[in-house]
């Protein structure tokens, strides 16, 4: 019997080490991934000078399925588009942070903005945008619905959005949100309302 519990004991020191290499595993790579969302967050924010304007980002929690308004301090280009894109950068840059309520794939970014008249904008993002968003109704309706009211607190002229994925037309964001329509602001508007 004295064999069997040798045996047993020497199996669980085992599986005591193997946990103790993997939760330092893990803690690097938390560690690591907190590293990557702070460099990304550097590499979103706006490549200007001059002093930080406070900006409204509509931020969207998974968790009660709401948008909640919030102000940071961005410094914005004198450019229309330009001061735009960096509005939905400083959103997006909410959302990458390790402790985001609405995470969104790792890389993804705002290209450009682009104007159609005084009311309309398209905000071409790139593909980590789609191919790396949580997949849901939910999740992903947040997210569209958190850029155009961004967009529309930020630039009030701005009432409809359609949003483009490395230039093009994609059909869905993570196959539910339509991104082939443009979305009215003021009906997001309405719900974001109801909800506050």
């Amino acid at each position: 019997m004295t064999r069997r519990v040798l045996v047993m004991f020497a199996a669980l020191a085992l599986i005591a080490l193997g946990l103790t290499f993997y939760a330092l595993h893990l803690k690097r790579k938390v560690a690591r991934d907190e590293q990557l969302a702070a460099e990304q967050q550097r590499a979103l924010a706006p490549l200007t000078n001059g002093p930080p304007t406070p900006v409204t980002l509509y931020i969207a929690s998974d968790s009660d399925g709401t948008l909640r308004r919030t102000q940071v301090n961005v410094t914005l280009p004198p450019e229309r588009t330009e001061r735009d894109r960096a509005v939905l950068r400083a959103l997006f840059g909410e959302y990458l942070q390790s402790s985001s309520s609405h995470p969104i794939g790792a890389d993804a970014d705002v290209r450009d903005v682009y104007l159609l008249g005084d009311d309309t904008a398209v905000v071409d993002t790139n593909a980590a945008f789609a191919d790396a968003h949580p997949s849901g109704v939910l999740a992903e309706e947040l997210t569209v619905a958190s850029i155009v009211v961004t967009l529309n607190a930020n630039d009030s002229k701005i009432e409809r959005v359609k949003i483009l994925v490395n230039g093009q037309e994609r059909e869905t964001l993570a196959g539910h949100a339509d991104l082939r329509r443009f979305y009215e602001a003021s009906n997001i508007g309405q719900v974001v309302k109801d909800l506050q």
